[in-house]
């Protein structure tokens, strides 16, 4: 009896030591389908032209000073002036597919940036990154008819808006 009561302990002990060794994925592809609105009545499109990119920073600590830096994938410290213009990681745009802008993040916090060069505005967002979550699809929707607005999570700027004339 002994003898049966350590066998069953030490294969308990060994099932458990199996749990602790998995592989923890530590990236994320952050896969993004992107609408625009370009009235306030008017129906949402699939943008036919994004730029996206991170940086593996807060955005409590940097900024976008302007669409001409979101262009020039230009970020600055909102406390000392820095300006970083190399991005840690690059998107891919493939309008064809439902998510058709993709990008692949491994730093525990990113600022991801989204830019809309046909339509002149961008985006951007704090994304940290989850454990064991190698996937993560969502939707932004962007309406062109505003300055500014958030949308899950996004801060989105239209520098170039025009509010409409009263007749």
């Amino acid at each position: 009896m002994r003898h049966k009561l350590s066998i069953i302990t030490v294969a308990l002990c060994a099932a458990l030591m199996c749990g602790c060794f998995k592989d923890v994925i530590d990236y994320t592809n952050f896969n993004t389908a992107i609408y625009e609105q370009a009235t306030t009545t008017g129906s949402y499109v699939r943008a036919t032209d994004v730029e996206m990119y991170a940086y593996a920073v807060d955005t409590t600590e940097w900024r976008i000073a302007s669409y001409e830096d979101a262009l020039a994938h230009r970020i600055t410290n909102k406390t000392t002036g820095e300006v970083l213009t190399e991005p840690d990681a690059y998107g891919s745009f493939n309008p064809s597919d439902e998510y058709q802008s993709s990008i692949r993040l491994d730093a525990p916090i990113s600022m991801l940036v989204v830019v809309c060069p046909e339509s002149k505005i961008y985006g951007y967002r704090n994304y940290e990154l989850p454990e064991n979550l190698a996937s993560v699809d969502t939707k932004l929707y962007i309406a062109l008819w505003r300055q500014t607005h958030n949308i899950a999570g996004w801060r989105i700027v239209n520098e170039f808006y025009t509010p409409p004339t009263k007749e």
